[in-house]
């Protein structure tokens, strides 16, 4: 029993015990949280699984694009039948967008070289000339040089969703679309995939 000096000095040790306790389990419950949510982000961002810790809210009918909405993040998997076909993370103002930035591959070699953007991420529609193609593998080579002593020189390599490539012919126009995956600064060269010939 606490003696009339013991109440005036203020909380208890009881009391104080039972506080301590809840604000530990309060801290190991936030942190649990945050390192679950940072995990499923990674695994969205750098391997392009899941998420498992979002909800889908939403499915379009465009073939199976879908919203997920996690805690403070939103994940756009888009699944077009023809067109983006990529995963998109963001927060909560994340607005569904299939329209592509478009270039020609002269107009994307000087921006990489003048901008320092290397688009990685990014759906683009881009047009050029065929200049070599494997059936094999479902890629198109397009190829830029410049009158610059190479500065502008530019190679993409397309992945082509389409198992149909035979159809199309070395030296032809095309226009692709398709999600930037890395640029390689060294062989001056843009790889995309998931793309699509237009």
């Amino acid at each position: 029993m606490q003696t009339e000096e013991q109440k005036q000095e203020g909380i208890s040790v009881e009391a104080e015990k039972r506080i301590k306790k809840i604000s530990t389990i309060i801290m190991i419950v936030i942190l649990v949280l945050g390192i679950l949510v940072t995990t499923d982000i990674l695994l969205v961002s750098k391997a392009g699984i899941g998420p498992f810790l979002a909800i889908n809210t939403k499915t379009y009918n465009d073939g199976g694009t879908k919203e997920y909405y996690g805690l403070g993040y939103k994940v756009i998997k888009y699944n077009q039948k023809v067109g983006r076909r990529d995963t998109v993370l963001g927060t909560w103002s994340l607005k569904y967008d299939i329209t592509p930035k478009t270039f020609s591959i002269s107009d994307l070699s000087y921006s990489i070289n003048n901008d320092n953007n290397n688009y990685i991420g990014e759906f683009i529609r881009l047009t050029g000339t065929i200049t070599k193609k494997s059936n094999k593998n479902n890629i198109i080579i397009l190829e830029f040089s410049d009158n610059e002593k190479g500065k502008y020189n530019l190679t993409v390599k397309a992945n082509i969703i389409s198992k149909n490539i035979k159809k199309l012919n070395k030296d032809a126009p095309i226009s692709l679309i398709g999600t930037v995956k890395n640029y390689e600064y060294d062989s001056k060269t843009l790889i995309i995939v998931n793309a699509f010939a237009e």
